[in-house]
């Protein structure tokens, strides 16, 4: 349904590279989340599909037909795209009603439709307030129901719930995606979130430095990171560098990157060796009680640092920590 290849975007002339060399592509009724940290060109990736940017190379496709290239250009309101900001973007001076019949151009039913998606978004009885008389959370679902109005091929919501408390986002969000799926569009979903993504997305793709680094469902993500990157964004990580090789006493190709997953660091509560390959003797600096855990700053026999997670709660001043080379994630270098 939606065709990305080769796309670049510069705003310096080429000295540096807003977006560089991006392809994917994107099925009809999939949702997509885009992940990666400020800079890395979700922004710039998600104006270029909108039509607010033009392309300095490569070219977009929609249903098999170019939308955006060198040669090719298709306006903004002509690309059957929905947008939903984090800002909400609604008119202050407009009812509910309005604002979402703003955005039907044409149709001989247009009230008809905009009640309908009111309805959609559990609205229907709030058509004639305003924007300032309603929650934050209200105020998204209007912004979503003006999105989906038009009946769009594809709706693009950039980081709608980054304004919203922890609580009140993560119940919108359930409630917005519940919404999405009754109408089956395209959504492209951007967020920095990596929660967010991994609760509604089928797939996520990576941005980092403008660059795809790994597209792939969530499982994936986890087990098989591309790089070390992709491995902290999807849970707690260390990387295993050279002072870390020594202090476990584990050699590691050092042509590759390698890391493991805090949850796979074994802590013994005493200083008595752990059932594991790779060991090592560390005083507790810190402890915190997080709820049902304990994280541990540790000071190791070489005199790194290590931050692990533990369940037992009567831990000695020196303990045992290792882990296992089954559980060492391996990239190339980055």
């Amino acid at each position: 349904m939606l065709q990305i290849t080769s796309l670049s975007k510069s705003f310096d002339k080429g000295k540096t590279f807003a977006l560089e060399d991006v392809s994917f592509n994107l099925k009809a009724g999939q949702v997509c989340a885009i992940v990666g940290e400020s800079g890395s060109g979700k922004t710039t990736l998600v104006r270029l599909i909108a039509g607010l940017e033009r392309p300095d190379h490569g070219s977009i496709a929609m249903n098999g037909k170019t939308i955006a290239s060198l040669d090719k250009f298709v306006q903004p309101e002509k690309r059957k795209i929905g947008l939903v900001f984090q800002e909400y973007a609604l008119f202050p001076h407009l009812t509910i009603l309005d604002n979402v019949l703003y955005g039907i151009s044409k149709g001989k039913n247009k009230k008809k439709r905009a009640q309908e998606m009111l309805d959609l978004v559990g609205l229907s009885e709030m058509g004639k307030r305003y924007p300032h008389q309603l929650s934050g959370g209200q105020q998204q679902r209007v912004a979503l129901a003006r999105a989906l109005a038009p009946q769009p091929s594809l709706l693009i919501l950039d980081e709608p719930f980054s304004n919203l408390d922890t609580l009140l986002r993560t119940q919108l969000r359930n409630e917005v995606f519940d919404i999405i799926k009754k109408t089956e569009v395209t959504v492209l979903f951007v967020t920095h979130d990596t929660q967010d993504a991994l609760s509604v997305a089928d797939e996520i793709l990576i941005l980092q430095k403008g660059k795809v680094v790994q597209k792939d469902v969530a499982a994936n993500l986890y087990v098989k990171p591309n790089t070390l990157y992709v491995a902290s964004l999807f849970g707690s990580t260390v990387h295993i560098n050279q002072n870390l090789q020594t202090a476990f006493k584990c050699p590691l190709k050092e042509t590759c990157c390698h890391a493991i997953r805090n949850d796979k660091i074994k802590v013994s509560p005493s200083s008595h060796e752990t059932d594991c390959e790779y060991i090592t003797t560390a005083k507790v600096i810190k402890k915190i009680e997080l709820g049902d855990s304990v994280q541990l700053l540790l000071k190791l026999e070489s005199g790194e640092q290590l931050t692990v997670m533990t369940k037992d709660k009567n831990i000695a001043d020196t303990i045992t920590v290792g882990f296992n080379s089954t559980d060492i994630l391996e990239f190339e270098q980055e």
